[in-house]
């Protein structure tokens, strides 16, 4: 009894370290890599999204995504009207974009859009435009 125990016991021990060693289960302590709300730029391409540009006006007039709406937070109730009749003719996930990863305004105006159109599927674009750009 006491041996059949001691190999379940090293069979568990070795489960656990293949697991965080072979990379299945996360680092103790580990950050996964999306936040809440955030998405890869693969998986956006693939859901025919509106992509709305949160950067400088400046920024979007040298380049921007091809169809991007521009949306100015400044500016909330412009941008908010433009986004909900894109979203009200044909509704779409929203994947919101600006410079950086370090930029937080995509995640800001993810946020409160959120609250606006609950029924929406609003993500900020991990890295900003930044992987698109390159």
């Amino acid at each position: 009894m006491l041996r059949e125990l001691c190999i379940i016991l090293l069979l568990t021990v070795i489960g656990i370290a293949y697991s965080l060693v072979g990379g299945l289960s996360p680092q103790p302590g580990a950050e996964p890599e999306l936040q809440a709300g955030e998405i890869y730029l693969a998986d956006a391409q693939t859901l025919n999204a509106i992509w709305v540009d949160a950067r400088a006006l400046e920024e979007f007039e040298e380049s921007h995504l091809p169809g991007a709406l521009f949306f100015d937070e400044s500016d909330w109730e412009t941008g908010l009207f433009e986004l909900m009749n894109t979203w009200l003719m044909q509704p779409r996930p929203i994947v919101i974009y600006c410079g950086t990863e370090a930029c937080g305004t995509s995640k800001r105006i993810a946020e409160r859009l959120r609250k606006s159109l609950p029924d929406a599927e609003i993500y900020s674009l991990k890295g900003g435009s930044a992987t698109w750009q390159e």
